[in-house]
């Protein structure tokens, strides 16, 4: 078993690094994607945390990040997340999870809108007409845990995307991986050490009327390092992750939380590579099984911020 685990997580980052590699090399570019809803993040924790989540194993929305995560689910969990984005762009998102013996099986639901967008066909002072744009993801997740070290996960999405009257279909796909080297070893400090992999949103183009679009693609690779102080009654988290877009320049991705009294949480993030977002904030109050987490993430220009609030319940 032990053999079977090593080998099936070594071919899982051989081919996490081989399709990097050919990202790299077709030298993709800006404007080669589209459905950009899909890059959106999940969660306020992970967004609080600048969402370096691709190595965090905790959380029902683990697998926006990395299939590969949900692994760390005990038992049920639900979530339920609502994002405020700027210029009338909101976001639900429902997810859930069950552990059966080492199998954790997810679904989740993510609906978004954007609401009176301005219709012209030429300059003028006023639009001809308002229209929505709406955006839905069905996704089901399939975590293993492949002995105590090793965990691997795919998702299986349906993807809608429907502008004014226009409208596409697809279905996309989700795989990967976390390594903890050294789960159960003599020394304590090393315990909580994680590495994730995971390649999100590859599948088929997606065609509106005459124009076919790549899914955007991302390729992800992450650290995750937690520390517990039981004297303190604290603990802190700490993820990194390197996350090359298909179509777009590698992005750095830095986030901590700290932890008191198993109650209260702060987090802070910050992402490196962007034009318009860098740092963010949040917190979370949890207590016996459920947790409310919040998160802000101010933007550089006049566009407006993205606030996004969470609700988890453990069973």
């Amino acid at each position: 078993m032990k053999n079977k685990a090593i080998l099936t997580v070594a071919i899982l980052l051989f081919l996490c690094a081989f399709l990097a590699s050919e990202a790299y090399s077709k030298n993709d570019k800006s404007g080669t994607s589209s459905l950009s809803f899909l890059k959106l993040g999940v969660g306020a924790r992970a967004v609080g945390m600048g969402e370096a989540f691709c190595a965090q194993s905790e959380g029902v929305s683990s697998p926006f990040w990395n299939p590969g995560a949900l692994s760390g689910i005990k038992g049920t969990q639900i979530s339920l997340t609502h994002t405020q984005w700027f210029q009338d762009i909101s976001a639900e998102h429902f997810s859930s999870a069950i552990r059966v013996s080492e199998n954790v099986f997810g679904l989740s639901l993510s609906l978004g809108k954007v609401e009176d967008i301005q219709r012209r066909d030429a300059p003028t002072a006023e639009p001809l007409a308002l229209f929505d744009a709406h955006d839905v993801i069905l996704s089901f997740s399939y975590a293993r845990n492949l002995g105590e070290k090793y965990a691997v996960g795919l998702s299986v999405k349906w993807i809608y995307e429907k502008i004014d009257i226009s409208s596409a279909s697809g279905l996309g796909f989700d795989m990967g991986g976390v390594l903890s080297p050294f789960a159960g070893a003599e020394k304590p400090i090393l315990q909580d050490l994680t590495f994730g992999v995971a390649i999100l949103n590859l599948g088929s183009k997606m065609k509106f009327e005459k124009e076919s679009f790549n899914l955007p693609t991302q390729y992800k690779a992450g650290v995750s390092y937690s520390i517990e102080r039981e004297q303190l009654q604290s603990d802190f988290t700490m993820g990194l992750d390197i996350v090359k877009p298909r179509d777009d320049d590698m992005k750095i991705h830095l986030g901590g939380e700290y932890g008191l009294h198993q109650i209260l949480k702060l987090r802070l993030g910050y992402q490196f590579g962007y034009d318009e977002k860098d740092l963010s904030f949040g917190m979370g109050i949890k207590f016996k099984k459920y947790a409310i987490d919040y998160a802000f993430l101010p933007y550089k220009s006049d566009i407006g911020d993205v606030h996004c609030i969470s609700l988890d319940v453990e069973f």
